[in-house]
């Protein structure tokens, strides 16, 4: 494999903040709008729901300012003022530091003599720890469809893979990062094979039970090959030369941000982004939007229905766009 910069690194990291900036305002924006749409209603004073060790219930608004680790007030709105000593109340269970999931999803059609069927494969694992947090994901998606004359037809065969590893700093909301995303997208005539790695610091904006808001900053190297046109040389997007860079590692920056939200106890949302210029032709702009929301039946069941979405673009693919959304069936564990 090739490994000639297009630029040095020195160039692309002073570069890095000034292009990506303007690339990312309409990003920015609706990221801010989604925390306008979300945020308000955790700014005001936190619920707390309290369980006893006789099995009563009680709820109010908390009250820190006048709590202690004896003695935890509450404000009720049917009680008045209500201190409730700390070994009364049933301490709630640890949760796992693991977190996994698997999804599967299927589809088929028959429309005279022409059939169709497909299938979606997806896994995810998280784990958290007191200074360090790890994220893992993977996916694949496949369709295949047959016409009357028996011709077989490839309509989707793609597939990804990230893992990011964050180690938090001295203050909770700050932490370093690395990360790596692969895409793989057969059909694809330039970039069929495609690996974002990335280094930065995280901030999380928002932290809490219901809600988070990390976003990340750093620069990054792309590396994509694979596909008729890294041969051919007759593939330009945005005036640029994609055959040229086929098997090249060009120095890029890299924006992001994450929001996990889980609305009541049936319905959670995941919404993840990522920007990414890179230093070619000038800058040549990437992002890739994917957002997942779970349906829990049974608030205390592990099994969940999804709708997934996932919304690409990258001036250096052909084509440039590629957009998937998934019905999937899944559990966690």
């Amino acid at each position: 494999m090739r490994g000639v910069f297009v630029y040095s690194v020195d160039r692309a990291l002073a570069l890095s903040l000034t292009c990506l900036s303007s690339l990312l305002a309409k990003r920015v924006y609706a990221f801010i709008a989604i925390g306008a749409m979300i945020v308000p209603q955790y700014a005001r004073a936190e619920n707390l729901t309290l369980k006893l060790i006789n099995g009563d219930v009680v709820s109010g608004e908390y009250l820190p300012e006048e709590s202690s680790n004896k003695v935890k007030v509450l404000l009720s709105p049917y009680f008045g003022r209500i201190e409730i000593d700390a070994s009364l109340i049933k301490p709630e269970p640890i949760p796992s530091r693991w977190l996994s999931s698997v999804d599967v999803g299927i589809d088929g059609s028959n429309t005279g003599d022409d059939l169709s069927f497909g299938y979606s494969l997806s896994a995810s694992t998280r784990f958290k720890g007191t200074d360090h947090e790890l994220n893992a994901s993977a996916n694949f998606d496949f369709d295949k469809s047959v016409d009357a004359e028996s011709v077989s037809t490839i309509d989707t065969n793609q597939g990804a893979f990230s893992i990011r590893y964050d180690r938090i700093l001295s203050s909770p909301k700050w932490s370093t990062y690395a990360s790596t995303d692969y895409t793989y997208n057969a059909l694809n005539d330039v970039g069929v094979n495609t690996n974002v790695f990335s280094v930065g610091v995280g901030y999380k904006v928002l932290d809490n039970k219901k809600l988070s808001l990390r976003v990340s900053l750093g620069p990054s190297l792309i590396w994509f090959d694979g596909g008729s046109g890294c041969s051919t040389g007759d593939y330009v997007s945005d005036g640029i030369a994609l055959e040229k860079y086929c098997g090249e590692i060009i120095p890029s920056g890299t924006i992001g941000a994450a929001i996990e939200w889980d609305v009541n106890e049936q319905f959670r949302l995941s919404i993840n982004d990522q920007l990414t210029g890179s230093f070619v032709n000038g800058m040549a702009a990437g992002n890739d939007l994917s957002g997942t929301l779970k349906f829990f039946p049974s608030k205390n069941s592990k099994f969940y229905m999804s709708l997934v979405a996932r919304l690409i673009y990258s001036a250096l693919h052909s084509p440039d766009i590629n957009n998937t959304f998934n019905f999937k069936l899944g559990t966690e564990f």
